[in-house]
C-alpha cells in the first residue's frame, strides 16, 4: 500500500494539468552501448499494480486487474523486442541465494529510481549531482548478469488506478458545483510508469524514461503495447547506440 501511494503522489506532484500522456526520458551525455561486445538484456520481473479509486480517493488493489496487467504487459514487452531485434531475455525464476540476489537488487533498484525520480524530476537537485546523471546501483549488480548472462538489465515499473462508479459520480458532482459557483475538481484515475536500463558490470543507470498519463489501459493488449512502446522508444539496444533522450545530462 505504501508503494502504491507513494507512486500516486508522484504522479500528482510531477504531472499536475492536461492529462496528456508522454515521456520524458533522462541518459549521461556522451554515453553509447559499447561497439565491442554484443547486448543481452535481461528483462526482471516487472513491477506492476493495477487498482480502482473509491470515492473518497484511496486505491484499492484488484488482482485480476494486476494478473492481465503483468500477463499483457509481458506480451507487449516481448513483441517490442522482436520487433526492435532486441537480445532480451526475461530472468528465470530463482531459488536459494539466487532469488534473494533479484530480490534485493530489485528493491536496490526501486530506491535509486525513487531518488532519480525526486532529484531529476521534482527539481530538488542534490549539490553534489547538480546536472550530472551518475546514478548507480554499485558493480554488485553483476550478480543479475551471472544468473542471467546478460549484460544489461532492464527494470520496468507501473501503477495504474482507474476511477470507480463512485469516484466518477464525485467528479461529476464537483464539477456541477461549478455551476453555483462552488467547484470541486476530483482527479479520476492516475497512471505512472517508469523504466531504466542498468549496465550490470558497474550498476550504472544508462538510461532512465518516465510516461506521464496514460497511453492506453494495460488491463488490455492493445493497451499494454502502447504503453511498451512508448516507454522504450528512447532506449538503446545495440552495441555502439546511444540513446535518445528527451533531456541529456551533463558528464
Amino acid at each position: 500500500m505504501k508503494e502504491i501511494v507513494s507512486a500516486l503522489a508522484l504522479a500528482s506532484a510531477m504531472f499536475a494539468g492536461p492529462a496528456i500522456a508522454g515521456t520524458k526520458a533522462v541518459t549521461a551525455s556522451g554515453y553509447a552501448l559499447p561497439k565491442d561486445k554484443a547486448v543481452t538484456i535481461v528483462l526482471m520481473r516487472p513491477d506492476t499494480d493495477v487498482g480502482e479509486l473509491a470515492a473518497g480517493g484511496l486505491p484499492q488493489p484488484n488482482a485480476d486487474w494486476t494478473k492481465a496487467a503483468r500477463a499483457n504487459l509481458a506480451e507487449a514487452l516481448a513483441a517490442n523486442a522482436t520487433a526492435k531485434k532486441i537480445d532480451l531475455k526475461v530472468i528465470d525464476e530463482q531459488a536459494g541465494d539466487g532469488a534473494q540476489v533479484v530480490a534485493d537488487y530489485t528493491t536496490l533498484h526501486q530506491a535509486v529510481a525513487n531518488a532519480i525520480i525526486e532529484h531529476k524530476y521534482y527539481g530538488s537537485k542534490l549539490p553534489t549531482k547538480k546536472d550530472k546523471f551518475d546514478w548507480t546501483m554499485g558493480p554488485g549488480a553483476q550478480k543479475i548478469g551471472d544468473l542471467s548472462g546478460g549484460n544489461y538489465a532492464l527494470f520496468l515499473f507501473t501503477r495504474d488506478n482507474f476511477a470507480s462508479a463512485s469516484r466518477k459520480a464525485t467528479q461529476v458532482a464537483g464539477m456541477l458545483g461549478c455551476i453555483v459557483g462552488f467547484c470541486m475538481i476530483v482527479p479520476g484515475g492516475t497512471h505512472v510508469a517508469y523504466a531504466s536500463l542498468v549496465e550490470l558490470s558497474t550498476g550504472n543507470v544508462v538510461w532512465f524514461n518516465v510516461l506521464r498519463g496514460s497511453k492506453g489501459d494495460v488491463r488490455e493488449k492493445d493497451g499494454a503495447k502502447s504503453m511498451v512502446d512508448a516507454i522504450m522508444a528512447s532506449m538503446p539496444t545495440r552495441p555502439g547506440e546511444a540513446p535518445k533522450p528527451d533531456q541529456v545530462a551533463a558528464k
